[in-house]
């Protein structure tokens, strides 16, 4: 689902957000001028808000939803100092906010429900940010959160997929574990063998299947930090770093065993859906293209 609204009048734009409960009183003198553009997949949503004036927002926030807001531009601290820019704020749903947004704010926020959280955070951390009863600001570096505000501007301006939902949830699932701060029980040595194991069977037998972390998280009811943990102890890379060269290197035998199979095919079939993607992965891991294999085979 996709909405955008630009609007003249304050109370059309405080009511014009799904989901959230708002009230908005303007405080400079001025013709207003507001834009929201919402984005929704499933049960998780992403907004982008800008405002030319002085606002006091009142918000009561979703239920059962984690709202990670970054400030784009945020031309001075509010009062409690709830929100800076370059730095993402966490806003849980335990209390009515009220928010002294200054003229020419312009925000992005992505509310995440807990359903979603559950099997990506671990039950300590989860159970302990809904334990939160305050605002929590996430200071993170610039070049941490620049990856993310180019995923949420690329979500909100284009045709959005869902390996790019994944990846922005899986991105803000590492921004709430630096929010929360619980000892974390180590699986064994035998458990991360067996994750990665079982990861790389389903793998074979599935190569078409897009890479999906969150797939396998849920498939053997452990979090992605278990997950991570397990293949960087094991394989010493990430799981995303595995899954996509154990693929590569299907697709690279199966141009050895049929010279005469189209390349764009052979990617396919090892679940790469763009070829040009595919032959950029080939050559940053085997220091040639794709075709360069091919010609080699036809001439032997």
């Amino acid at each position: 689902m996709r909405q955008s609204l630009h609007t003249t009048d304050i109370f059309e734009h405080a009511n014009a957000l799904p989901g959230w409960r708002q009230r908005y009183d303007q405080l400079s003198c001025g013709r207003l001028e507001g834009w929201l553009d919402v984005v929704q997949a499933g049960e998780v949503q992403l907004f982008r808000e800008c405002l030319n004036q002085q606002v006091i927002q009142h918000i009561c926030l979703p239920r059962n939803a984690v709202n990670i807001l970054f400030p784009l531009a945020w031309p001075a601290v509010d009062y409690q100092g709830t929100m800076a820019e370059k730095c993402a704020t966490v806003l849980l749903p335990n209390d009515e906010y009220r928010v002294f947004t200054p003229a020419g704010m312009d925000v992005l926020c992505m509310s995440i429900p807990y359903a979603t959280l559950r099997g990506l955070l671990d039950e300590a951390v989860l159970y302990a940010l809904m334990q939160l009863d305050r605002p929590k600001r996430v200071c993170l570096r610039t070049h941490r959160l620049a990856p993310g505000i180019v995923m949420f501007k690329a979500l909100m301006e284009g045709s959005p997929t869902s390996s790019t939902w994944q990846s922005l949830t899986l991105m803000a699932v590492e921004w709430l574990e630096q929010v929360i701060d619980v000892p974390q029980e180590t699986p064994r040595p035998g458990t991360h063998n067996y994750i990665v194991e079982r990861c790389h069977q389903w793998l074979i037998e599935e190569p078409a299947a897009p890479t999906n972390v969150l797939e396998f998280c849920r498939r053997l009811k452990v979090s992605r930090r278990t997950l991570q943990y397990s293949f960087q102890s094991v394989a010493a890379v990430t799981p995303v770093q595995y899954l996509r060269s154990v693929r590569l290197n299907g697709a690279r035998r199966a141009l050895k065993e049929d010279p005469y199979a189209s390349i764009a095919d052979i990617a396919e079939r090892w679940g790469f859906g763009h070829s040009s993607y595919f032959t950029l992965e080939y050559q940053k891991l085997f220091k040639e293209l794709p075709s360069a294999l091919r010609c080699l085979e036809r001439r032997l």
